[in-house]
């Protein structure tokens, strides 16, 4: 890939983990609300919100991906995959929130620790996709390095 590519690619990247990130807060913002005496928590209102707040950030995560297969910017394969994985970190950001909202640490510090979690979760990706991409690179040197010796031999064979 080209240095051009490898900077849309990660702008790309970039715009849509801050799209899943404010999704992600937005999960917890009828417990937040909740916990300020902004809304009641009983009655039909709060129990819907809650749904469809919890729903909210893979309905988002399902249009985006579509909308870049139907754009032609992926490939349905391509989509699947980044889909799935923006899936698991929204799903680890929620349990983590929800883990901080249970521990009695409240609803406020839940929406910093779900962000936290994905944010984390990248950047172990983002090292290990690093990692593998050196050691490719080192293989395919050493291949060139062994194919020019290769070449050496034979030619001051002749």
């Amino acid at each position: 890939m080209e240095y051009k590519e490898l900077l849309e690619n990660y702008q790309n990247k970039s715009k849509s983990t801050l799209t899943d990130g404010i999704t992600t807060a937005l999960s917890h913002l009828d417990e937040v609300s909740i916990s300020l005496g902004l809304m009641e928590d009983s009655g039909l209102l709060a129990e819907l919100m809650g749904t469809l707040s919890m729903g909210l950030p893979f309905a988002i995560i399902a249009i985006t991906e579509q909308g870049k297969v139907i754009l032609g910017r992926k490939t349905q394969k391509a989509a699947l995959q980044d889909g799935s994985y923006r899936a698991i970190k929204t799903g680890a950001g929620l349990a983590a929130g929800a883990a901080a909202m249970a521990a009695g640490l409240g609803a406020l510090p839940a929406v910093p620790i779900a962000v936290s979690v994905r944010v984390m979760l990248d950047k172990y990706r983002s090292q290990i996709l690093t990692a593998y991409r050196v050691k490719q690179r080192g293989q395919r040197l050493k291949a060139l390095i062994d194919q020019r010796e290769q070449r050496l031999s034979s030619s001051l064979q002749v």
